[in-house]
């Protein structure tokens, strides 16, 4: 089923991400597939209710809750499942970079955008803060049709590891895609937000979860370590 709701999602996204001049076409998708339920129903009612009738309204119906569906979810399908024990694993040098795809709230510029499963380059700086740069090209028809042209470019999350609050393994489902994924759930400024990352195979999944997981454990250890100085300090 992870695979089936994932081939839903990848469409549905890039519907959403699309438009027609100021018109998302995912919301003009489901306009028309409304108008179509409606207008069968109608002539079901004059006419006569056949089995063609009694399959394209459902069908219609259908895919307006798919889309719906897809939308509430934010385009992802992510189902947990315990890493793959790879025996040793070596440390993520600081500033060696790993090659993922991310979904996840994106920012540059003071701009705020939600992009799944676009590519990003992970690193950790030398003050243990997680980088994630991602790649958007984005499609645009001289201004008319596609994806907006000031999309394009870098957009980036800085994570704090002190701010994480759970990292999770799993498979992350996106188009015919299924691959090894990190969810990643952390605190910011306007409340709890969600970061997936997925990888080429266990190998790299295991390397960015012990990346992420050893630097959260020091950060709480360190900040635990000056929440007992300050009081004893009291």
């Amino acid at each position: 089923m992870e695979r089936f709701f994932g081939l839903i999602s990848a469409p549905a996204y890039a519907l959403q991400r699309s438009r027609i001049g100021f018109l998302r076409l995912h919301i003009a998708a489901i306009l028309l597939c409304l108008s179509g339920a409606v207008y069968l129903g109608y002539r079901g009612w004059l006419n006569g209710f056949t089995l063609t009738y009694a399959v394209l309204i459902p069908l219609c119906l259908l895919v307006v809750a798919l889309w719906l569906w897809a939308d509430a979810r934010h385009y992802v399908v992510f189902r947990e499942r315990p890493a793959t024990a790879l025996g040793a694993v070596a440390d993520l040098a600081a500033e060696k970079k790993l090659f993922l795809r991310g979904s996840g709230f994106f920012e540059v510029s003071n701009m705020c955008r939600y992009l799944v499963e676009v590519p990003v380059v992970f690193w950790t700086t030398q003050l243990s803060e997680h980088i994630l740069a991602a790649k958007v090209r984005a499609f645009n028809l001289l201004g008319l049709a596609g994806v907006p042209a000031v999309e394009r470019g870098w957009w980036y999350i800085f994570l704090e590891p002190v701010h994480v609050i759970e990292i999770v393994p799993g498979d992350l489902c996106f188009g015919f895609r299924s691959h090894p994924a990190v969810r990643v759930t952390y605190e910011t400024q306007k409340g709890r937000g969600v970061l997936y990352l997925s990888c080429e195979g266990p190998g790299q999944q295991a390397v960015l979860l012990k990346e992420l997981q050893t630097k959260a454990e020091a950060a709480r250890r360190a900040k635990n370590q000056s929440g007992s100085c300050q009081k004893l300090g009291r």
